[in-house]
This record gives structure tokens, sequence and C-alpha cells, in this order.
């Protein structure tokens, strides 16, 4: 019975591994089309998420809203290949605001809504991975006020406190030997961080930035329910509130920008995420205090390699192309189908259109995970993962 119920509240463990797996960067439709390589020539206040520091040569006041929407597709096979399961479609929409105001030459100050970890996966009701997970969803939502300023007149520093709020909602199912349980979980938390980042404009054609962003410790209070649970186990699965704790983990990078002429740019760059930090997860029922599961994670760092070029056709067309490379930080003996995590290329283009003091924008991605087999899964859903998905977004820009 002790078993049983560590394997069950281990599902909430699952979904709020998810809170911190699945890392949006694409926060603005003109960093995305570039493939978030951005750090370096972001000139809009979009750059309270890729680099607090540029945001000291935004001028007047600056008003940048973007929307990306995602279209992820994954399936799940046998290793004997009998079986397969193909994931729901679900679309996930993730909007942000950017709102900045020059305060004199040299300070600008703003403040940023984003939601850098929102996806949803959805696997058929009683599929073979379906006590591991069937539907699990996870939002997080960041509030972020910067000041930046400049210290010459080519180099500059930017500082942020970050509030994040993140909810979580998942469902699964427990198989008896006669009959076939329900668990629904969810809950909601909070936590503060910090972020920091600079700009040098080296000379009239070079530019170099970087940013950290700190980890944030959420603190999960929710709700656990069971249904259909035989008698026999009632006194162990009962409905009661549960808390657990997710560390997000802490990033940074560098990017360096290249003017190459009066129409072309190119910025290449890389990001580290810290997801070593990220080694086990403990949950506990509110009611006793008691600790109910340690699940263990061992996650290893990761880097995304990035690059991007911008080509300005026009005064009022801007066309934008990007490429990244991200590696995956989950082991194969701790994957699991709530995040059927690899290795990805992504390939991405978009546009500007301005006119007076707007600009519309709008971007492209195709994300294409290498496909992985797992023969060590520590619950024994071993098989092959093939998953991909598409964004499109689009952002308006208003200077005043």
């Amino acid at each position: 019975m002790k078993k049983l119920t560590a394997v069950c509240v281990g599902l909430l463990a699952t979904a709020l591994a998810f809170s911190s797996g699945f890392q949006v960067n694409e926060q603005n439709a003109q960093g995305a089309a570039m493939g978030n390589a951005y750090v370096a020539s972001v000139d809009n206040a979009s750059a309270m998420f890729y680099n607090p520091g540029a945001l000291a040569f935004v001028q007047g006041v600056d008003v940048n809203i973007s929307s990306v929407v995602f279209f992820p597709s994954s399936s799940w096979t046998s290793l004997d290949g009998s079986l397969t399961t193909d994931q729901k479609t679900k679309v996930n929409w993730l909007p942000s605001v950017y709102i900045s105001y020059q305060l004199n030459d040299k300070v600008v100050v703003g403040i940023s809504e984003f939601t850098q970890y929102g996806l949803e996966t959805d696997w058929p009701t009683e599929w073979p991975g379906s006590q591991l997970s069937d539907r699990t969803k996870i939002r997080t939502f960041n509030v972020a006020p910067t000041i930046a300023f400049k210290l010459t007149d080519n180099f500059s520093m930017g500082f942020q406190v970050n509030w994040v709020g993140a909810d979580v909602l998942i469902q699964k199912t427990i198989s008896f030997v006669d009959q076939t349980s329900w668990l629904d979980m969810s809950g909601d938390g909070d936590g503060w961080g910090a972020s920091a980042g600079f700009l040098w404009k080296v000379n009239d054609r070079i530019n170099v930035g970087g940013f950290w962003r700190s980890s944030v410790n959420v603190k999960f209070d929710g709700e656990v329910d069971f249904d259909n649970v035989p008698t026999p186990f009632l006194p162990v699965l009962y409905d009661g509130e549960i808390s657990a704790g997710v560390k997000l983990p802490q990033t940074w990078g560098l990017d360096v920008a290249y003017k190459l002429n009066e129409k072309w740019l190119v910025e290449i760059g890389f990001m580290n995420t810290e997801w070593s930090d990220y080694d086990v997860l403990a949950v506990t029922r509110k009611d006793t205090g008691r600790l109910l599961t340690a699940v263990p994670k061992n996650w290893t760092n990761v880097t995304m390699y990035k690059v991007g070029v911008k080509y300005d056709f026009s005064e009022k067309l801007t066309l934008r192309a990007g490429y990244i490379y991200d590696e995956a930080g989950n082991p194969d003996n701790t994957l699991d189908p709530s995040l059927p995590d690899n290795n990805r290329n992504d390939f991405s283009a978009g546009f500007d259109w301005k006119f007076k003091n707007f600009t519309v924008s709008a971007f492209a991605m195709y994300v294409r995970f290498n496909d992985r087999t797992t023969t060590t899964q520590i619950d024994n859903l071993n098989g092959s993962y093939s998953t991909d998905a598409i964004l499109v977004g689009a952002g308006l820009d208003y200077r005043f």
C-alpha cells in the first residue's frame, strides 16, 4: 500500500516536472523570427525579456505586444512496433506585453508580462502510458519591472525583478487488477527571481549583449482527487491537500551582432540552462506533513546555439530568419510522456512592416525534435517518441 501511495503521488511530481521542463523563449515576433538570436540587436521594449541592458537604448515610450501560438504533435511507439499512440492536437497560446518609458538620456524603466513556461500535452484515455500521463497542463505568468542605465554612450546595464505565478493541472489513471481509478490534481504557486543584462556597442558594426536570469523556487499548493478507488485502498488514496516545490532553472547567455552593411545584420549566440539543479522533487500531504514521495529526475545542464539574420529590404519592410540547435536535459531513465523531449532543430522566418509610429511583425517556426528511443525508463514505459511543432506569431510595436 505504501508503494502504491508513492506511485500515485509521484504522478503529481511528473506534472510539476513539466512546468520546469518546457521552456518557451519565443517571447517576441521579431526575436522568434531570428531564432531568438536577438540579445545583441533588440531595439524595442521586448528587451525586458531578451536583454534588460538593451532597454537603455529604447527611446521615448514603447509599447510592444506579441502573441505566439503553438501546434505540437507527438506520437509514441512500443519497442516491438505493435502499438502506436498519437497525442491529441492541442493549441497553446502565449501572449506577452512590454511597456517602456525613457526617463532621460541615461535611464529607461519598464514593466512586462510574459509566459516562459506554458504548454499542454493530452494523450488518449487509458493508452499504454496513461498511468504516467493522460493530460498535463502548465502555465507560468511573469511580471517583471525593469530599470536600465546608460553608463557610457555605448555601454548599458539593466536590472529586473521577476514575480512568477504558476498553475498546473494533471489527469491520469491508476490500474488495479479488476478496475481502473482516475486521478485528478491541480495546484498553483508563485516565486521570485531576478534578471540582469548588458549591451556593449563596440563600434558602428558590432554589438555584444549578454543576460542572466536567476533560478526561481516555486512552491505549489494544490489538491488531489481520486475516483473509483477500491474500498481497501480508500484509507490511503483519499482526497486532500498537497504541496510540492519546483526550482525553475537559472539561465544565461551571450550574443554578438555584426552589421555587414546598411541592409544586412547577422547575430550568433548561445544560452545555457542549468538543469543540473533539478535532481529530485518532493511531495507532501498538508494534513499530516508527511513526505509522500521523492522522485528522481537527474537532469543535466544544456546549451542552446542560435544564429539569426536581418535584411532591410526597404524603409518599410524588413525580413528575418533564424536557426536554433537546442539540447535536451532529461536522461532516458526519467523521460516520460508529459515531456517527450529531445535535442531539436528549429527553423524560423518572418517580417516587419513599418508605417508611421507602428511596426507590425509576424513569424513562423518549425521545430523538429530528434526521434528518441528509451529502453531503461524507470516506469518501464519504453518505446520511441516522434515529436515536432509549428509556431506562428504576430506582434505590434508602437512608439511615441
